[in-house]
């Protein structure tokens, strides 16, 4: 039954209160998601990478930079401000639909207009088409901004599981059938509206949420008041992505930056198969824990432990062996992204676990104080791309190098701001140390034995492995007690369903 007007449209519900079961729930159905769609993302990489030319994914690379930043704005913060709210009203979720709707469609017609501007100013013609048809997927967006984010703050990941994967798997099908058809560059175009508009029929079709006929201004004045500092951290985190893509491509041209892009999208693919898995689940948790100092700690140590435990590991063997997997894997024409990818792991690495930090600030009510680091973080990121663009692979030293800076930066607000002890990244740092074990294992046995090629990757991943699992097992024993106690009680419980004979379940 909904409520009123301006009422509650969900009951209050305390803070612990199966907080941890549905939190488990949610990071086992997004790993489902992740890994699902990243799959098929990953068949349908390799397939483009073989039939693509570099300069086509750096067309679609250039123009999805105003389609991402533009979403960002669209998005207004709304979702930020959605989630971290302890009760919501029908007035707020319509309020926040229709202007983040209408923002989009705004923004979609200015984007489109301006396209011809843009083609000549970049000097890419290929853009005057390309822009105005991925300007489609920024309207579709903001249809989508609200209720996916009910979605998440429900925890209700099951649904946009479904969502993602199959959105996913028709848009990797329609671009190969395009990309064999001689489509070229709207393979990648094909590619994104598909993605985007079955993502939309099933996020509606799942949703629960339809918005009234609500507009509060007192809601919009507060969502604005708190949307606004939300919206300039996140537009300053898609400056700081899509505006090294944008400098890449004006500077140095769209084959610089196509393979740019495809060392980037693949260590972007481990990360989100990985990390994203528990980050996305654990931002509307950290913001459930707010004002509970310590479980609020807890729960980031355990985070982002959990996450380095997975995602470290493969990135750090990515490092090791891109020289050998990214020409095998896309072909000979990518050699030059193979360096490039071997350096931007590193960078993954550190951006994964300093995202974590972000999210606390965040889920708590202190956009201002992430703003601080995203904008320091912006400034030199930029700064390094337009002094390095020349010579790729010094310009992917020095922004790791620049990534690094957040975490430090991130740990004293978090400590002066809520109070987090130093303590709580032990655990994440014992699991780096293992996987720096490991990799220097990787490197003595290859200095000894001089292996090329499949050898050497094989033998990498077979090192590697077993040193790592050893070296965790040594220094990093809670952070597996905690995974294992994370799993056992949904392993339970299916087992359980299991066992139930049909008929009396």
């Amino acid at each position: 039954m909904s409520a009123p007007p301006g009422g509650a449209a969900e009951p209050a519900e305390p803070v612990a209160d199966g907080l941890r079961q549905r939190a488990v729930r949610g990071v086992l159905w997004n790993a489902v998601e992740k890994w699902s769609v990243r799959l098929s993302t990953l068949i349908g990489f390799v397939v483009l990478g073989n039939l693509l030319t570099p300069e086509a994914f750096g067309v679609v690379a250039l123009a999805m930079t105003f389609i991402s930043l533009l979403t960002t704005v669209t998005d207004a913060g709304f979702a930020a401000y959605l989630i971290q709210l302890r009760r919501l009203t029908d007035a707020s979720t319509s309020t926040a639909f229709y202007t983040s709707s209408a923002m989009a469609l705004v923004l979609a017609g200015i984007l489109a207009a301006a396209a011809p501007l843009i083609s000549g100013w970049l000097d890419t013609p290929e853009l005057e088409r390309v822009i105005p048809a991925l300007a489609v997927a920024l309207v579709i967006a903001g249809l989508s901004s609200v209720p996916a984010t009910l979605l998440r703050r429900e925890l209700r990941f099951k649904e946009l599981a479904v969502r993602q994967v199959a959105a996913t798997v028709l848009s990797v099908a329609v671009a190969v059938g395009l990309a064999l058809a001689g489509a070229g560059v709207w393979a990648l175009v094909g590619q994104t509206l598909v993605r985007s508009v079955v993502a939309l029929v099933v996020l509606w079709a799942t949703s629960d949420f339809r918005p009234r006929r609500l507009f509060d201004r007192t809601e919009a004045r507060a969502m604005t008041s708190y949307g606004s500092k939300s919206v300039v951290v996140h537009l300053g985190n898609q400056v700081n992505s899509e505006g090294q893509t944008f400098l890449i491509g004006a500077l140095a041209g769209p084959v610089a930056l196509g393979y740019w892009a495809i060392a980037s999208r693949l260590v972007n693919v481990v990360v989100e198969v990985c990390t994203s898995i528990i980050g996305t689940v654990a931002n509307p948790v950290f913001a459930r824990l707010q004002g509970d100092g310590q479980r609020l700690a807890r729960a980031l140590g355990t985070a982002m432990a959990l996450a380095a435990l997975v995602t470290v590991p493969v990135l750090v063997c990515l490092s090791l062996t891109s020289r050998e997997v990214v020409p095998a894997v896309f072909g000979s024409q990518w050699v030059p992204a193979a360096a490039l990818a071997a350096i931007v792991t590193v960078r993954g690495v550190l951006r994964s676990l300093s995202g974590f930090g972000a999210s606390v600030l965040m889920a708590t009510g202190h956009p201002s104080a992430e703003l601080v680091a995203t904008a320091t973080l912006v400034v030199v990121q930029l700064s390094l791309v337009a002094l390095f663009h020349d010579d790729l692979v010094v310009m992917a030293v020095a922004l790791t190098v620049g990534t690094g800076l957040t975490i430090p930066i991130r740990i004293v607000q978090l400590r002066r701001l809520l109070g987090v002890p130093l303590r709580t990244y032990a655990a994440t740092a014992s699991v780096l140390l293992a996987a720096g074990v490991a990799a220097a294992a990787v490197l003595g046995v290859q200095e000894l034995a001089q292996l090329q090629g499949a050898g050497y990757v094989v033998m990498a991943v077979v090192v590697g492995g077993v040193v790592y699992a050893g070296a965790v097992l040594l220094v990093s024993r809670p952070v597996v007690a905690d995974l294992l106690d994370m799993v056992r009680p949904a392993l339970a419980r299916r087992r359980g369903r299991r066992a139930v004979p049909a008929g009396q379940g």
